[in-house]
């Protein structure tokens, strides 16, 4: 646990006691820990009670828009129509003994915050590189060393390379737990770092430290570093836009919800498997130098992986090829891989930047949304079933 998590967790800790003692709590059965929330018409999420948590926070998908949050259990479920900057309180009561204290708070996580200010009061242009699919920003990092900036929408934390920390006189202070294509390892974090990009500069920045980075990265942004902001991301002229407001032009964009996984946003699209379309919820990663994935939540919906035919097998993994659709764009003859359903920690079924760099987009944090239109390269190859065939010939 980092000391900045600590820390956090003591005063919302103290803030509760006072809450308690002032109101009597609302109160839940549970005959087991396992519980669902769902948060507006998107939103469902497996929920652990833990009689440990003092309370246990969930965190409203957009704080900044009332939604309607409901917990249900084995035996009983409450439902509340949140508020913005409001907090409601519950008691889950686990077999009867164990009192879960948890807490609905329609406030952006407070891990997560990060005091960034920029010299534009409307919108600030940041210029980018694409190294194949990827996209690259300058930075700078504590006032003093230049880094090369990967924006990954798929990233679920701020990340520093490895190899690069003592370079930038990094001081770690802190552990955390991570998840990558390295498995599941504690780590270090450095806390209070200042980044610098363009003319917007970040606050008690806490980095990550992480062995899976490309050469030539220093540091992995994502979402979490704009959560209450517009971000566009025009491939057309290589430029990122941090607006205010939302703009104009955005009505010429198609318009479609989003939700946000660890501030990830996850968005729908279409997959036809045996000539029949499936919708359902994909990561938008932008830091993923691929066309997609599917995990084990995808072949566990509605039986897919005994659907999805296979080309060949790796490692227990299918090879499949289909046709997919987003925003009204059909992706034919994708090939890529499978996890089976009973597989543990699989990766998030995803769309990586391939496919999603052929359309400009529109991120609308405060409210939800995403906002895509089809760009230039359109024509941009990728992943798909002739490549394969190629592939197989030659070897």
């Amino acid at each position: 646990m980092s000391h900045i998590h600590l820390f956090c967790s003591i005063t919302v800790f103290c803030l509760f006691s006072l809450t308690t003692k002032a109101q009597r709590l609302p109160i839940v059965k549970a005959g087991n820990a396992n519980a669902v929330i769902t948060d507006g018409a998107y939103v469902r999420l497996n929920w652990q009670l833990d009689p440990t948590a003092r309370p246990d926070i969930y965190y409203v998908n957009v704080p900044s828009k009332p939604s309607q949050i409901t917990l249900k259990t084995d035996q009983d479920s409450i439902r509340f129509q949140t508020k913005p900057g409001k907090a409601y309180d519950f008691i889950a009561l686990l077999n009867g003994k164990d009192s879960c204290f948890i807490r609905i708070a329609s406030i952006q996580d407070t891990l997560t915050q990060l005091r960034g200010r920029s010299v534009h009061p409307t919108s600030d242009t940041l210029p980018f590189v694409l190294h194949g699919s990827r996209i690259y920003l300058k930075g700078i990092l504590n006032n003093n060393k230049t880094v090369n900036v990967q924006f990954d929408l798929g990233a679920g934390t701020t990340c520093v390379n490895r190899q690069v920390a003592e370079k930038l006189g990094l001081q770690f202070d802190g552990k955390t737990v991570v998840t990558n294509t390295q498995g599941t390892n504690e780590t270090g974090t450095s806390s209070g770092n200042t980044l610098t990009i363009g003319n917007i500069s970040w606050e008690a920045v806490r980095l990550t430290q992480v062995g899976n980075m490309q050469e030539g990265e220093d540091l992995i942004i994502g979402n979490s570093l704009f959560r209450d902001k517009i971000i566009e991301i025009d491939y057309d002229n290589l430029r990122m836009i941090i607006h205010q407001k939302l703009p104009a032009y955005s009505r010429a964009f198609k318009r479609q919800a989003v939700w946000f996984e660890q501030n990830r946003p996850k968005f729908q699209a279409v997959v036809v498997v045996g000539g029949k379309s499936y919708p359902f919820w994909f990561l938008f990663d932008t830091g993923r130098d691929a066309t997609m994935a599917l995990g084990s939540d995808f072949t566990r919906h509605e039986q897919l992986w005994q659907k999805l035919d296979s080309l060949t097998m790796v490692n227990g993994r299918k090879i499949v090829r289909l046709n997919a659709e987003i925003a009204g764009v059909v992706f034919p003859d994708i090939v890529t891989n499978a996890h089976p359903p009973d597989k543990p920690g699989s990766r998030t079924t995803l769309f990586g930047n391939q496919v999603l760099n052929h359309f400009n987009l529109i991120l609308d944090n405060r409210e939800g949304m995403l906002y895509l239109k089809p760009n230039s390269r359109s024509k941009e190859p990728y992943s798909n079933y002739k490549d394969f065939l190629e592939s197989i010939r030659g070897k």
